[in-house]
């Protein structure tokens, strides 16, 4: 009897052989990248159920993925315009009430006026299938992401410029017993840098955050009518530090306070943080690390932020022009504050570790293949609603670039 699957694991090659024609080994132009890809992938846990103590609990699931897009990169004269959309079909075998399309598009202006003054200017949008980690439920439940932005430098001495921007950002949730989580946060900041002779800059930057949530309506317990909006008051330090040739490292962090617009007994500040190292000692070998600890949104049922704290480390080994192998390790501490309203809980912490490995073979100058897989486990908070689990997969790729 043929395993449940194999129908798909054989016709896969069908159809990247298929997708690798005559045609599809030229580029169309250098200015417009179009692309397709094919995907299957295994989780033997997908809706992230508890299965610590009862390993009969997950439910595993196969599906199948197919992408089309098409990257724009367009200089005009010292501007530049670049631009991707992207749609993908996701199937799944057994649970079929969560097929999806996701889309996704971006565009930016990079904007320079004369010597001095330059910046940016885009937006994005991304629907897709929200993360089954903290909302305990099979049905499908589309996440959206949109996002505008603008930003500028003045140079206004070789050693020194100034620098303002700003972000709106909203996330949706289709699902209504989870639009409560719907929200827009919008931050401004300006801050200063200086520039040394090597490149390297350090320098301050103040930042604004104001979340709403527009679907105040009432608290998921307790029926009591809330308000979960919030402002952030942020100063922090802000280093680009080119140590050497094959060595970076960049850090943001300062104080941050943030207050909520009822309950103030939620209101929290400290000292947050992100700092990233970056080190290629070899052409071929790459290494980067991350620590953080900042306050931020968690999209649950009975919390809506967290101050997180994590360490991340990767990896990427190129031996040969035609095979590249990755590695990827992270921990993350989640501590919750409550919704308004929820109270005489305890046990509003959490932790996850998650691992992968992966490696991506350029079989021709157009078409790549690559083998992944992860392995994930989280000690839940009860109280918080998110569940305990482990979770490993496995995932195959061909991407055909036109």
């Amino acid at each position: 009897m043929r395993a449940p699957g194999a129908g798909k694991l054989i016709a896969l090659p069908l159809i990247i052989s298929g997708l690798f024609t005559a045609s599809a080994r030229a580029q169309i132009s250098d200015t417009f990248q179009p692309y397709v890809s094919a995907g299957y992938a295994y989780d033997d846990n997908l809706l992230r159920r508890d299965n610590t103590k009862n390993s009969g609990a997950a439910e595993s699931d196969t599906y199948t993925t197919l992408v089309a897009g098409v990257g724009m990169e367009r200089p005009i004269g010292r501007q530049v315009v670049t631009a991707s959309v992207r749609a993908s079909k996701v199937a799944f075998d057994k649970n079929s009430q969560l097929d999806y399309t996701g889309k996704d598009a971006a565009a930016e202006w990079q904007w320079q006026l004369g010597n001095h003054l330059n910046g940016h200017a885009g937006a994005s949008y991304s629907e897709s299938l929200a993360s089954f980690a903290d909302f305990g439920s099979s049905e499908r439940n589309i996440r959206t992401d949109t996002k505008r932005y603008v930003d500028g430098n003045w140079r206004f001495h070789p050693s020194w410029q100034v620098h303002a921007g700003y972000v709106n950002e909203r996330f949706g949730f289709d699902l209504p017993s989870q639009s409560y989580n719907n929200r827009t946060e919008k931050a401004a900041e300006t801050g200063f840098d200086y520039i040394a002779s090597s490149g390297s800059t350090f320098g301050m930057v103040a930042r604004k955050l104001k979340g709403e949530y527009p679907n105040q309506g009432v608290n998921p317990v307790t029926g009591v009518s809330i308000d979960n909006g919030y402002d952030q008051d942020e100063l922090k330090v802000n280093v680009h530090w080119l140590a050497s040739g094959v060595t970076q490292v960049t850090f943001l962090g300062g104080w941050v306070r943030r207050t909520h617009d009822t309950d103030k007994q939620r209101d929290d500040s400290g000292v947050n943080g992100r700092l990233i190292a970056n080190w290629t000692p070899l052409g071929h070998t790459q290494f980067n690390a991350m620590v953080w600890r900042e306050f931020g949104a968690a999209e649950g049922v009975f919390v809506n932020s967290a101050l997180s704290t994590g360490v991340s480390a990767g990896a990427a080994w190129s031996p040969t022009a035609k095979l590249t192998y990755t590695g990827n390790v992270k921990y993350e501490r989640r501590e919750f504050e409550p919704l308004t309203g929820i109270t005489g809980l305890g046990g509003l912490t959490d932790n996850a570790r998650t691992a992968s490995l992966g490696v991506t073979y350029q079989a021709w100058r157009q078409v790549s293949l690559s083998l992944n897989g992860f392995t994930s486990r989280r000690s839940g908070s009860a109280a918080a609603a998110t569940s305990s689990y482990r979770a490993k997969g496995l995932s195959f790729n061909a991407t055909v670039k036109f």
